[in-house]
């Protein structure tokens, strides 16, 4: 696990516009040595962050990025009156978001874990999840619920639908589908997958790990092919997002589904699931 440090953060912020940069000009921005700028450059390129050297000019962003923000997504749930206390945890890398969750101990707030990139990001029966730096969304939530483990059966489809309804709400509804249980595909392509943990607790509650891989910014043709065919919003509307406004809108539609989810049981869902299955 890997977090940015303040002097990293703000090369990040001087470097989001995808100019180039100086060594010379981003020292004295950020007061420290030109010697001091290709350390933190080098630290950060070594974890995956796009950033190229341009000889005799200085450094850019390959792609340029907004970053993850703890402050913005908090700010957006609060636009949303969306007051739920958050044990929040941000990483520039991380091995798995539903593993560093799963490790932390029992606790009945809400926790949520994202990361710029993740390095052993998986999805069911095992499946590798391609994770560059910056571009999607690698995001995780831990909940706790008052109620026996068969009272979840169906909670994939739930929770699928909860990702569609994010999407819904940020204006993007461009005939995706979901196709049973977890995943969300367009024109026949993955989008977004998900991986539910499920364990009981020694409280008698139970505990459920939600990781979420959604496919943003990346840009397909710039992109090894893989396995399975795949696509990202960019690909489908043309234009980049913010993440943490997406990331926002997950965890209120995540928390009002699973809460109708306990209330009225998968029955409830099925016959919606059914409609929007790709």
């Amino acid at each position: 696990m890997k977090k940015f440090s303040p002097t990293q953060i703000n090369l990040l912020k001087e470097l989001a516009d995808g100019l180039c940069h100086s060594g010379n000009h981003l020292g004295l921005t950020l007061g420290i040595s030109r010697t001091a700028v290709w350390k933190q450059i080098r630290q950060m390129t070594d974890l995956g962050v796009p950033i190229a050297t341009v000889p005799q000019q200085g450094y850019r962003l390959i792609t340029p990025i907004i970053l993850l923000d703890e402050a913005c997504i908090r700010q957006a749930l609060s636009n949303h009156d969306f007051h739920l206390p958050l044990n929040f945890h941000l990483f520039a890398s991380i091995d798995s978001t539903n593993r560093f969750l799963k490790e932390l101990p029992e606790h009945s707030t809400l926790g949520i874990c994202c990361a710029e990139q993740q390095t052993q990001g998986r999805g069911r029966f095992g499946r590798h999840w391609h994770s560059p730096f910056g571009e999607n969304i690698y995001f995780s939530s831990r909940w706790q619920f008052d109620c026996d483990l068969s009272q979840l059966s169906g909670m994939s489809l739930v929770v699928s639908l909860a990702i569609l309804a994010s999407l819904n709400e940020l204006g993007i509804d461009d005939k995706i589908g979901v196709k049973w249980p977890n995943d969300l595909l367009w024109q026949g392509k993955k989008l977004c997958g998900s991986l539910i943990e499920i364990s009981a607790e020694s409280n008698g509650k139970t505990d459920v790990v939600i990781g979420i891989g959604l496919n943003v910014n990346s840009i397909t043709e710039h992109q090894p092919p893989l396995e399975k065919p795949w696509c990202s919003l960019y690909d489908i509307t043309g234009k980049p997002w913010d993440r943490n406004r997406l990331i926002a809108q997950l965890i209120i539609q995540l928390h009002a589904f699973l809460q109708r989810f306990l209330t009225h049981g998968f029955s409830f869902f099925k016959s919606n699931g059914n409609r929007q299955t790709a």
